[in-house]
């Protein structure tokens, strides 16, 4: 086979594995902030957070915190399923919620630390693990939703 031959049955083939990525929704990097699946793009914006946006620019969901819900809903509003949608957006509410939570009491066992507040300091560090468990529990419940390959 000629070099000719191999660049062009190599460009076939590339076409038709991006062509597949993007009909499944697949995520595919555009750039450092830009990520398509399928007709949409997930893009970080100026406050580090997610959106997601069409073609034409259009900004359909914002201010996401965490990148695997954006690229869920990216797909599911592919698919028309809004259901899910707005079930893992509720979830991504309770995983940031769970994770403030976890920065406050680290911050006010920082604090307690510092002013040898033992039994305050006992007192935040379960209520840390607790946050901790609920905001894993909550990641682990996102990413039931997630498409594999």
């Amino acid at each position: 086979m000629e070099k000719a031959e191999l660049l062009t049955e190599l460009e076939k083939a590339t076409d038709k594995a991006a062509t597949f990525a993007i009909q499944r929704g697949f995520p595919i990097p555009i750039t450092r902030k830009s990520t398509m699946i399928g007709n949409l793009f997930v893009e970080k914006n100026k406050d580090n957070f997610y959106d997601v946006v069409s073609l034409d620019r259009t900004v359909l969901y914002k201010d996401i915190s965490v990148f695997d819900v954006a690229v869920i809903v990216a797909q599911r509003y592919g698919s028309g399923d809004s259901a899910t949608i707005r079930q893992v957006l509720e979830l991504e509410g309770k995983f940031s919620k769970h994770h403030t939570d976890m920065i406050y009491y680290l911050h006010c066992m920082k604090g307690a630390k510092k002013r040898q507040d033992n039994e305050r300091l006992a007192i935040l560090e379960d209520k840390f693990h607790m946050a901790e468990i609920q905001a894993k529990d909550t990641k682990d419940k996102i990413t039931i939703f997630k498409r594999s390959k």
